[in-house]
């Protein structure tokens, strides 16, 4: 274990434990949840050469479309069928957590495993495009009932949230570079401080859930790690399989460090609450990964 991701491990705990024992002062933090992700994904998105967004090679588009594939169809489609058979009253929430685009920490995280960040970029943007309609048409198919989701609402959220950042970026390294310097060593502890509050502000609404509903967040906990092994487990299993051809470190980050508080934010207003449960109980996972992720080595092209 690296010192930084014991750093990130212990500061993002902390935030969940702040969340849901002081919600009063925690909860100032829940509206703003969305705009400090957008700040973590600037951060990342500085060190970027955005040229690599549009020079794709044809090997690297389909490998792109094949993870692309994988994360918005097949791995949902495949665990919502598992839980639907084990856990029907959990396979809702387990479709809705999976289905959902690669994060807009994911480049971040990246970047901080050794990975090649833009091909993370590259499928934040892919998914984060495609989401919008492949999740709940995946929803309407399977669940068997069509969810009243505003596409064009959710659509701008993510275009939103993915793409002002990816534009102040831009313009920083074009017209500020001197602040390229500054901003890059501050980087990590400001990330992590923003972590700190976002886990404050998502926890903070379901503090009394969770002191009331011990149960039900157990089953929530372990069903979230239970869905990061086997999220991991594809991961792994994607490079085992190809030979190591494929890039599942950068690409992978994309399965792992997925738009949870997104889920969050949608399920709290069309669902019961084991939806926004589970993606928000995701986030003990979702920075626990970070250790086994360690035992894939970065790709090497050629």
């Amino acid at each position: 274990m690296r010192a930084r991701d014991l750093i990130m491990i212990v500061v993002a705990f902390t935030g969940i434990a702040g969340g849901v024992f002081a919600p009063a002062w925690a909860g100032w933090f829940s509206p703003i949840t969305v705009y400090m992700m957008m700040t973590v994904l600037y951060l990342s998105f500085l060190r970027i050469d955005f040229t690599a967004l549009t020079r794709i090679r044809g090997a690297d588009l389909g490998e792109l479309a094949l993870w692309g594939l994988l994360k918005l169809v097949a791995l949902p489609v495949g665990l919502w069928a598992l839980a639907a058979w084990l856990a029907p009253g959990w396979a809702l929430p387990v479709l809705l957590l999976s289905g959902i685009s690669a994060g807009v920490t994911a480049p971040f995280f990246c970047q901080l495993l050794g990975g090649d960040q833009a091909r993370a970029l590259q499928l934040t943007v892919f998914t984060s495009i495609l989401v919008p309609f492949t999740l709940p048409s995946l929803v309407g198919l399977l669940v068997g009932h069509q969810i009243n989701l505003p596409l064009v609402a959710m659509g701008r959220m993510l275009a939103m949230v993915i793409f002002v950042p990816l534009l102040l970026a831009w313009l920083t390294r074009r017209l500020l570079p001197a602040l390229l310097g500054p901003l890059g060593r501050i980087q990590f502890p400001l990330v992590i401080t923003l972590f700190f509050l976002i886990n404050l502000g998502v926890f903070a609404p379901f503090a009394q859930f969770i002191m009331e509903q011990a149960g039900q967040v157990a089953t929530a906990v372990a069903l979230s790690c239970l869905l990061g092994a086997a999220y991991f487990g594809t991961v792994w299993a994607m490079g085992y399989l190809s030979g190591h051809r494929l890039d599942n470190l950068s690409y992978g980050t994309g399965l792992i460090f997925i738009n949870n508080v997104l889920v969050v934010v949608v399920a709290a207003k069309f669902f019961g609450p084991r939806s926004p449960l589970l993606a928000a109980a995701y986030m003990l996972p979702f920075f626990l990964m970070l250790l086994p992720f360690r035992l894939i080595k970065p790709h090497r092209d050629g």
